[in-house]
Order: C-alpha cells, then sequence, then structure tokens
C-alpha cells in the first residue's frame, strides 16, 4: 500500500531572491538562487545582540555575491 502525504508550507509565497520574510521574532528566511536543477538555497538571518549572524549553506558564486552586496 502507498501511503501519500502534502506538504504544508506556512507561507503562500517565499521570499524574492535576495529578499527576507520573518518567520518569529530574531529569524528572518532569506533566499537565494542557485543555477541547478535545485534552483535556491534557504539561509537564516539570526539577530545576535547588536549584530546578526547568518547561515549560509549556498554556493559562492557571482550571482548569489551580487545579491549579498545589495
Amino acid at each position: 500500500m502507498v501511503t501519500t502525504t502534502t506538504l504544508t508550507h506556512p507561507w503562500t509565497t517565499p521570499p524574492v531572491p535576495g529578499g527576507t520574510t520573518l518567520v518569529a521574532p530574531g529569524i528572518k528566511w532569506l533566499r537565494m538562487p542557485l543555477p541547478f536543477a535545485l534552483d535556491h538555497i534557504n539561509l537564516w538571518l539570526l539577530e545576535d545582540g547588536a549584530g546578526v549572524t547568518v547561515v549560509d549553506t549556498g554556493v559562492g558564486l557571482p550571482a548569489t555575491r551580487d545579491l549579498w552586496e545589495r
């Protein structure tokens, strides 16, 4: 017997490339494009006292660097 499930997202629209969505107080979801079949990577911006910690597991490509510099 095959069971199917549906993935339900809490947001109807993901952030635009280089844009953020507030996930919880102090946590933002940042989306960066990838030139592969998997076309994006999710990053997380964590407020850290007076600064921000970025959790980025993406690929260091020119298009990604350009978005970082904006």
